[in-house]
C-alpha cells in the first residue's frame, strides 16, 4: 500500500475503497489456516488411500474398505471446504475429522501396524491449524491420550501389538516434535505481532498530521467518501465546514513559523474539544481545517461553525503578543452529488467570508 498517497482511484475513475491493513492481515491468517486445512485433508486422503491399496493388496478385505469409505469421506470434506468458502469453522471441522481417523489407525494399527505415523502429520498440522498456543494445548490432550492406550494394561478396544521400545520412543518422539513445532510457531507469532504493530503505526502515520495530530488530508478524503456512502445508501446527512485562519502568512512574518506552529497547534486543540468525537476534524491545508459533521444539517453546520469562530478568536487572549487569532468559515450540506462538489462549495463559501471582510460564517 503507498501510504503516501492522499487519495486513490480504481481504472473507472472513481475512488477505491480503502483497505484496512490489519483487518487485510487478519484475513491473510483465516486463509493461511483455511489453506492449511485443505492440505491436511490431501495429505490424508493421499496416505490413506495409499494403506487402503496395501490393505486389499494384503487380502484384509475388513480394513481396505474401512480405508477406502474412511478415504471417499475426506474427499468429500475437502470438496465441501472448497465448495463452502472460508469458513472459521473449517479448521475445526478438518481437526476433528483427522482425530477420528488417527485414533482408529492408533487402535486398529492401521497397515502393518504404521497408524501411529499419523502422528508425525498431526503435530505440523494441528500448530498450523490452531497456532501454538491451541494447537499444543489439543497436542497435549492427543499425546496424553495416546499414553493411556499405549501404557494402560489391555486397553479396550487396541487392536494393535506395539512392543514397549516402540511406545516409549514414540511418545518422547511426539512430545519432542510438538515443543519444537510450538516453539518455532511461536516465533512466526511473536514476528506477527510485532508486523502488525509496525502495522498499525505505519497506518496512524500515513492517516495524521504530524503537527496538530489531526486527520490529514487522505484520512478526511476517507471519511468524505465514506459519509457520501452512508448519504446515499442510509439517507444519512453530514455537513463540511472548511476553515482558514486570517492573514496567517503575516502572522509568521510577523512572528516567527515556531509562534505559528503553535497557534496551529492551538486551533486544532479548539477544533477538536468543541466537536463530537465521531466527527472529523482534519488539517486540509496550511492553516487550513476541514471539519465532517455526521448527521447533521446545514443549519447545525452553521451553529457550530460560529461557535468555533468565536471559540478561535477568544485565543487571542491567550498569547502576550500583540497578534489577532480568527478563522473564516464556509459551510456546505452533503446531498447526492459528488463529494468534491460540497467540498467545492464549502470551500467557495469560505473565500467569500475572506472577501466579506473574514472572521466570518458563510453558509449560503
Amino acid at each position: 500500500m503507498d501510504i503516501t498517497a492522499e487519495h486513490t482511484f480504481n481504472k473507472s475513475g472513481r475512488e477505491a475503497d480503502f483497505v484496512d491493513p490489519i483487518a487485510q492481515v487478519h484475513g491473510l491468517e483465516l486463509r493461511r489456516r483455511i489453506q492449511a486445512s485443505g492440505y491436511m485433508l490431501i495429505f490424508a486422503l493421499a496416505i490413506t488411500g495409499v494403506m487402503g491399496v496395501i490393505a486389499l493388496m494384503a487380502a484384509d478385505l475388513f480394513l481396505a474398505t474401512t480405508l477406502f469409505c474412511v478415504t471417499g469421506v475426506i474427499l468429500l470434506s475437502y470438496i465441501g471446504v472448497n465448495i463452502a468458502g472460508p469458513s472459521r469453522k473449517t479448521p475445526a471441522l478438518v481437526g476433528l475429522l483427522l482425530l477420528v481417523l488417527y485414533f482408529y489407525l492408533l487402535l486398529s494399527g492401521g497397515v502393518n501396524n504404521t497408524g501411529l505415523m499419523w502422528a508425525v502429520m498431526l503435530v505440523p498440522g494441528f500448530i498450523n491449524l490452531y497456532g501454538y498456543k491451541w494447537g499444543t494445548v489439543t497436542l497435549g490432550f492427543v499425546g496424553g491420550a495416546t499414553a493411556l492406550i499405549l501404557f494402560y494394561p489391555d486397553f479396550p478396544g487396541l487392536l494393535a501389538y506395539y512392543d514397549n521400545t516402540h511406545r516409549a520412543r514414540f511418545v518422547a518422539i511426539f512430545g519432542a516434535l510438538t515443543a519444537l513445532t510450538a516453539i518455532l510457531d511461536s516465533s512466526r507469532h511473536q514476528t506477527q505481532q510485532m508486523l502488525h504493530r509496525l502495522t498499525a503505526e505505519l497506518q496512524n502515520h500515513a492517516s495524521t498530521d504530524a503537527l496538530t495530530g489531526l486527520a490529514n488530508r487522505r484520512e478526511a478524503y476517507k471519511a468524505i467518501s465514506e459519509m457520501e456512502r452512508r448519504n446515499l445508501e442510509l439517507a444519512g446527512r453530514y455537513t463540511v465546514l472548511i476553515g482558514d485562519l486570517d492573514s496567517f502568512k503575516a502572522i509568521n512574518d510577523t512572528f516567527g513559523h515556531c509562534f505559528g506552529d503553535r497557534v496551529l497547534q492551538d486551533v486544532a486543540a479548539v477544533l477538536k474539544e468543541n466537536t463530537r468525537a465521531d466527527d472529523v476534524v482534519a488539517r486540509w491545508g496550511g492553516e487550513e481545517f476541514l471539519i465532517l459533521l455526521r448527521n447533521t444539517d446545514l443549519h447545525g453546520g452553521e451553529v457550530l461553525a460560529e461557535k468555533l469562530r468565536q471559540k478561535v478568536e477568544a485565543l487571542t487572549r491567550n498569547y502576550q503578543e500583540d497578534v489577532r487569532i480568527s478563522i473564516s468559515f464556509g459551510v456546505a450540506e452533503g446531498d447526492h452529488q459528488a463529494h468534491g462538489q460540497t467540498l467545492a462549495e464549502a470551500d467557495a463559501r469560505m473565500y467569500r467570508a475572506k472577501h466579506d471582510g473574514r472572521n466570518l460564517v458563510v453558509a449560503r
